[in-house]
């Protein structure tokens, strides 16, 4: 049977494939029988799936983060896909197309990565060009960079979601930078580039995408902060003041101290990334939302946790 991933599946299909298994929960039903709620993904999406008459040994076989071989109906409930799933089973990750289960950007990583390195040649500023081909040239860097994802599920939650999020955040901050003439276009654009890079080692995205250990105790402020020292002290004489600059970028970019920077932004290019950092966030999440929402009753999504509110749909 020829695969169909999550987007293709309609109401009424009948599927037999693996599936990425995200959670599982054993539930009780008022007979006292106990099924299973399932949520499976593919890289297109996740599909919450039910089965019935489940026992404790199979929820104990199957774990989240799982492969998983799923036989089940499709149906609609309350206007949304679900699965009925009648046999699931674990199976291993060298039978499946890894590939296949894990969303990435639909933009060109290439093409991006490019972008970068062409307003990193234009910048005035030796230190910090120096600073930046270093990052770009570093190929185990540049690895994690072009495949880590900006977020585990609210916004860019993708492979390739990093640089597509840094990239966008880098073109408003030129932009910005051209309206505003006082601000330095340099140390800005440096600090739109490097702003997450932390998220490299504070994500875990071989199977989904989940906070690692040091992600979880350190945060990727400071563990970007610090792969910033790191490769400036490699630099021959790297000016403190200015690494003290784009320090505050990266500590200050969260904007609150509720948010997770221990310090407010200070400088007129701080703020102007914070804002940046954070309108491309939040339009990318809004349009994620959209996409993943299957409420097709009306023009507006179900509750989104991320806005604490419904989203509009329609158009005007």
């Amino acid at each position: 049977m020829a695969r169909k991933f999550i987007e293709e599946i309609r109401p009424g299909d009948t599927v037999q494939q693996a599936f990425l298994l995200r959670d599982r929960q054993l539930r009780t039903q008022r007979d006292g029988a106990f099924y299973m709620d399932l949520e499976l993904a593919d890289r297109t999406g996740v599909v919450p799936s039910k089965f019935w008459n489940a026992t404790r040994d199979l929820f104990e076989a199957v774990k989240p983060d799982d492969f998983v071989m799923v036989r089940a109906r499709a149906e609609s409930y309350r206007g949304k896909l679900q699965l009925a799933v009648t046999d699931v089973r674990r199976i291993e990750s060298s039978s499946v197309d890894l590939e296949e289960f894990l969303p990435r950007t639909r933009k060109d990583v290439a093409a991006l990565t490019a972008r970068l390195r062409e307003v990193v040649a234009g910048m005035g500023d030796a230190h910090l060009r120096a600073l930046l081909d270093a990052f770009l040239g570093d190929a185990d860097f540049l690895r994690g960079f072009q495949r880590a994802p900006a977020g585990v599920s609210i916004h860019h939650a993708c492979l390739g979601g990093l640089l597509e999020h840094t990239a966008a955040v880098l073109e408003l901050a030129l932009k910005v930078a051209d309206a505003y003439p006082n601000l330095n276009r340099d140390l800005l654009a440096a600090g739109a580039i490097l702003h997450d890079i932390g998220k490299i080692e504070s994500f875990d995205f071989e199977r989904g995408f989940r906070y690692t250990d040091a992600g979880g105790l350190v945060g990727h402020l400071p563990l970007g902060a610090s792969m910033i020292e790191q490769k400036a002290a490699t630099l021959q004489a790297f000016p403190r003041p200015l690494l003290h600059q784009l320090l505050h970028l990266i500590y200050s970019h969260h904007g609150q101290y509720e948010f997770g920077s221990p310090v407010l932004p200070a400088t007129a290019e701080a703020i102007a990334l914070h804002y940046l950092d954070n309108l491309d966030a939040k339009l990318a999440a809004f349009e994620t939302a959209l996409l993943e929402d299957q409420n097709e009753q009306d023009n507006w999504t179900d509750w989104q946790r991320a806005f604490d509110r419904r989203l509009f749909k329609g158009r005007v």
